[in-house]
């Protein structure tokens, strides 16, 4: 395009009116979370949470299964903030504040959604987010009971869930960290870990 068309296009851009803003104050926010219309799958929740998981790069494992894949993506040295699960004698564990030294991070999820693959972690004292974000694999415990369709499920059930409180971050993870912020090549591991093991207890 020439330099001319060009500004001209840009003129005609910033000589329209502005678009409206929203609306001030904006309204309050629904008193229920909406339910969305997800596709009904008759399998259950355990299957389909594993085959989301797979989507998202991520892996269900069993307990047996966990000495084996720590093995594999060579985690030497971890950091628990759960007792849910043990690891072999020859991973190390670390304490909490030696969390940048750790392979693994070992956490518990609070809840679990089989439609995204999505594990909820709270933030709390013993369970700080770091565990689940330095170490370069993070493997969380979900109890299968915590199973649920979709993050609108857990979403919903707050004032069940913390009826004395909300924590002070509730995230929700799907799969390993990635971003394709940078020429649109796809990374892995810029703001998290690079792989995630999920132990259904």
């Amino acid at each position: 395009m020439e330099r001319q068309a060009f500004l001209a296009v840009l003129e005609r851009a910033l000589s329209a009116a502005p678009p409206l803003a929203g609306a001030h104050p904006p309204p309050p926010p629904p008193d229920v979370v909406p339910r969305v219309g997800w596709r009904p799958d008759p399998r259950p929740l355990a299957e389909r949470f594993g085959e989301a998981l797979r989507g998202v790069g991520a892996r269900l494992i069993t307990v047996a299964e966990l000495p084996a894949a720590l093995g594999e993506l060579e985690v030497e040295r971890a950091v628990l903030t759960t007792d849910r699960l043990s690891l072999p004698p020859a991973v190390e564990r670390l304490g909490l504040e030696r969390v940048r030294e750790a392979d693994a991070g070992v956490t518990e999820a609070v809840a679990a959604c089989a439609a995204t693959g999505t594990v909820v972690l709270a933030a709390s004292p013993g369970e700080p987010r770091a565990v689940s974000l330095l170490p370069r694999v993070h493997v969380v415990a979900v109890e299968r009971d915590g199973l649920v369709e979709t993050p609108g499920d857990v979403l919903r059930d707050l004032g069940g869930r913390y009826a004395g409180g909300l924590p002070s971050a509730l995230t929700f993870v799907t799969g390993p960290s990635r971003s394709a912020d940078i020429g649109g090549e796809l990374v892995m591991g810029v703001h998290g870990p690079l792989a995630v093991l999920v132990v259904l207890l």
